[in-house]
Formats: C-alpha cells, sequence, structure tokens
C-alpha cells in the first residue's frame, strides 16, 4: 500500500503482481503533537524538545527571494492528494490539475495532506520556491490510500506530458512497506526509475518506520532517486543497509508549519513534510541554472550537504542541505 507517509494504499492486479498492499502518506505517524511519546519509529534520532512551529521560508529562502530567487518557469509535479483552492497559491500557477481518483476537473484535496506538502513547495508567502508552477496530480483519495495502478498511471502521465508543461521536479511524499508490498515493489520502482531515465529530479520520501535496517518505504528505496529523512536538528526518521546509503539527504520534518485547505495554516509532521524542503530547493537552483541535470542537482545537493554531529551517515544520508551553499 502507498500513502503520505501517514497513509497510502494500493489495490491493483495483473497476471504478474497480485498489488493488493498501499501507499500512504508519511507523516504524523509516530508523532505525537503535545503528548510525552515522540517520534520513537520514525526516520529520526529521539527528539530532546519540542520544536517551535517552522513554516518553510525559515530555511533562510527569504533572502534569496528578495534577490529574485523564486523558483520562477520551473514546474513541479506534486503526487499527493490534491490541493484545495488558498489565497497563497494563484490559480495562473497551477498548470493542470489531474484527479486519478475521481475525475473531477477542478483542485481539490479531501485529505489536506496536499494541499500542506504544495504549500511548502510554493506557497506565495512561507514557501520555498513561491513562484514555481505546479501541477497537483490527485492520486490519494479521502483516507490518504492509492493503488499502484493509480500511481503508475499518475506517472505515465508524467512522461506522457513532461515537455508540455516544463515538468522538472516530481515530489513524491507517499510510500509503502517494502514488506507489505512484496513482489509489487519491483513494478512500482520500475515505474519510478523511468521518471529519473526521463531526466526528472524525483525527491521521495524515506518513510517514517526507521531509524532500523531496511525501513526505507518504497519507491523512497529506488537506487537513483533522492531519498530524503526528517530533521528538527538533532533527530532523523529512516535508513537503509543498502548501497548507495539511504537516505540521501534529511530536511526539517517536525512542527512544519503549511497551507490548510479552506484557508489558513496547520502543523504537520514526517518525512512527508521534509522531502517538499528539497523539491523547493530544487527549483531555486534549476531557475538560477536552468541547463543543470538530475544527476547535476543530485550532487549538488550532496555536496551542499553537511552532516549533523554525532548520528552516523546511514541515518542521516549526506545530512541537511544548506540553501546557501546550493545556490552559491
Amino acid at each position: 500500500m502507498l500513502t503520505p507517509y501517514e497513509h497510502f494504499s494500493l489495490a491493483y492486479s495483473s497476471p504478474f503482481f497480485d498489488i493488493s498492499a498501499n501507499l500512504f502518506t508519511l507523516d504524523n505517524i509516530c508523532y505525537y503533537y503535545n503528548r510525552k511519546t515522540t517520534i520513537c519509529k520514525e526516520w529520526r534520532c529521539p527528539s530532546l524538545s519540542a520544536s517551535p512551529k517552522i513554516p518553510a521560508i525559515c530555511s533562510h529562502a527569504a533572502s534569496f527571494h528578495k534577490q529574485g530567487i523564486t523558483g520562477r518557469n520551473v514546474t513541479v509535479a506534486i503526487l499527493d492528494s490534491g490541493l484545495a483552492p488558498h489565497n497563497e497559491i494563484a490559480p495562473y500557477r497551477i498548470l493542470h490539475f489531474h484527479d486519478f481518483i475521481a475525475g473531477h476537473p477542478k483542485p481539490y484535496d479531501d485529505y489536506s495532506h496536499g494541499t500542506h506538502v504544495t504549500g511548502i513547495i510554493g506557497a506565495s508567502s512561507i514557501g520555498i520556491a513561491p513562484e514555481c508552477n505546479l501541477i497537483p496530480l490527485k492520486v490519494l483519495d479521502r483516507h490518504g490510500n492509492c493503488s499502484i495502478e493509480t500511481f503508475t498511471h499518475a506517472i505515465h502521465w508524467i512522461l506522457t506530458h513532461q515537455y508540455e508543461y516544463n515538468i522538472r521536479i516530481v515530489n513524491m511524499s507517499v510510500g509503502g512497506s517494502p514488506a507489505a508490498l512484496r513482489r509489487q515493489q519491483t513494478l512500482l520502482n520500475l515505474w519510478v526509475t523511468r521518471l529519473w531515465e526521463a531526466g526528472l529530479i524525483v525527491c521521495c520520501s524515506a518513510g517514517n518506520n526507521g531509524p532500523a535496517p531496511d525501513t526505507i518505504t518504497a519507491p523512497g528505496n529506488c537506487a537513483d532517486i533522492i531519498t530524503v529523512g526528517s530533521c528538527d536538528g538533532t533527530s532523523f526518521s529512516s535508513i537503509s543497509r543498502s548501497l548507495p546509503s539511504k537516505p540521501e539527504l534529511c530536511a526539517p520534518g517536525v512542527h512544519i508549519l503549511s497551507l490548510k485547505p479552506g484557508g489558513g495554516y496547520h502543523i504537520k509532521n514526517g518525512t512527508s513534510m521534509s522531502t517538499p524542503f528539497i523539491s523547493g530547493y530544487c527549483a531555486l537552483l534549476l531557475q538560477l541554472y536552468p541547463s543543470l541535470t538530475n544527476t547535476d542537482v543530485k550532487y549538488r545537493l550532496i555536496q551542499s550537504a553537511t552532516p549533523i554531529p554525532r548520528y552516523p551517515s546511514y541515518i542521516q544520508g549526506y545530512g541537511s542541505v544548506s540553501l546557501e551553499r546550493l545556490l552559491s
């Protein structure tokens, strides 16, 4: 099952794959706000104390916005639960909306996860890339579940329309347990790998099942793509025994303030929230250097990352990305 790193479910059948597992969202799984229990099983190290609310713009993106580095003319596709109308997202920036669940023509979000993720990437006042173009692709239903069939249909749509909309980045804050997906993981990861082979930058959540070995969720365990763990300065959320190390990077994922359907803002936690930070960083980078390939971008992200002291690389990857170093 694929879910938004909160929940992601799959219902697909074929002669070769029994896709009865689900993908799901990757937020709020093990973190209970205002309770004592915190992040015991996320891809994070134990948090020492509650973090302040962190809007995406606190990632030092604001200083670059003042220089005109806002992600302009870069298109990000978001595979999630949709996007609800919000005054922080101008309609003209939504180049296309496609509902793979119910076929509705107008943007909506009946689960809230996609709106929050999209806001981190591109909200006008708190987003990292406030002028990037957006393509919300609704693959998660109102319960946060998605079949592999639905997910692969969305990937096929991206591959078909990549050049029409100048799609450069694909954000996937979803995943499913490799153990639950079993053989279906091969099919899922094959489709996700096709995105990378087509030259797209694919950013995917690591999941909230760490930090034990082999707990990176699919498709975050694809070799080529950029897999993102969660951190709050002292904490992380995913690990892999495979090489190359997964996750590659970590980004803020605790008490993240972003958009709420119906207007206003709310807080979510998890690697679902970390991944759009990296997608937003990529949009800023591509505005400055549009000729960079996805491999170039991944290399620059890794080169700009700083390891967080006291934590091994198999938990944090190359560390937390410095936006200043990335864009310099």
